[in-house]
């Protein structure tokens, strides 16, 4: 089977073959993206890791060589291999400032994490990235608390130095938010509401589906208002909603890929908007 990727709205063959539950010979995905947002990184190493937890073999070709470098470099191909799973040893790939995509679970995500605080602080000197650990804590716990995805979740990070920014995202290919919420307000004998709606319910401080989630259900609330007091941006895409906004408010669309499954969450850090790191003045006594 051959996918040809020219753009965004291709992706819903990837998610199309999912659901068609696809047993049959290699798929070989034609990739023509001249550039990558991290959203799209994780869309694509999504379809990989299901496709080879089904024994069915991928072959990715990427008709742009800078392109192909790059995602050589930080680790995609590495995924079309094997069925990739968090190294002992993480290091960040100095060459396009980001860490490197993974495969990350409860009991690994804080050292990616740190890890990745650590990298980007040494690029971002005097820079208060406390809130880039939050977030990234809040969107990772939210997958294992909310998704039930069967791949885990996905992280990627980079820093765009010309453009002063940093971009995290995550990903996973469980219930997507709108299912997650509607099934919650079955259960309860509420009535559903419309996807947009359910999404926005889930953005809202204390909205949770769950009795005792490790974030309290502040998570998303809490992305939201990190974005808004850094007047960076995020992008939310799952099930069949699309939502851009800026912390002071957010903007919904239908999603233009059809067939979407799960979530992916991408923000963009203004590193400019980030607080200075405070210094302790040493005394000479």
């Amino acid at each position: 089977m051959d996918i040809v990727i020219k753009g965004q709205k291709d992706y819903h063959k990837l998610f199309q073959v999912i659901q068609e539950g696809y047993q049959g010979s290699p798929i070989t995905i034609h990739l023509y993206h001249s550039f990558l947002e991290p959203m799209d990184i994780l869309i694509l190493t999504e379809f990989i890791i299901f496709q080879l937890n089904e024994e069915v073999e991928i072959n990715l070709r990427v008709d742009n060589e800078k392109v192909k470098e790059y995602l050589d470099a930080i680790g995609l191909f590495e995924f079309c291999s094997s069925n990739y799973h968090e190294p002992n040893e993480l290091k960040e790939i100095a060459s396009y400032s980001a860490m490197p995509l993974r495969r990350v679970n409860r009991k690994t995500m804080n050292y990616y994490i740190g890890r990745t605080q650590a990298y980007f602080q040494t690029l971002c000197d005097r820079k208060d990235l406390g809130m880039l650990d939050i977030t990234l804590s809040e969107l990772i716990n939210n997958v294992y608390d909310h998704s039930n995805s069967p791949i885990d979740c996905f992280v990627f990070s980079q820093y765009y130095p010309q453009k002063g920014e940093i971009k995290l995202a995550v990903g996973d290919l469980g219930f997507g938010i709108p299912k997650t919420v509607n099934n919650y307000f079955s259960n309860k004998g509420a009535e559903t509401v419309s996807q947009e709606d359910a999404v926005k319910w889930a953005l809202k401080l204390n909205r949770t589906t769950q009795s005792m989630p490790h974030n309290a259900g502040r998570g998303l609330d809490t992305v939201c208002s990190f974005v808004k007091v850094n007047n960076g941006s995020w992008k939310l895409f799952s099930d069949n909603v699309k939502m851009m906004g800026n912390g002071m408010r957010n903007h919904f669309f239908d999603n233009p890929i059809i067939n979407f499954i799960g979530t992916v969450i991408e923000i963009t850090i203004i590193v400019d908007n980030l607080e200075e790191l405070e210094t302790m003045e040493v005394l000479d006594w």
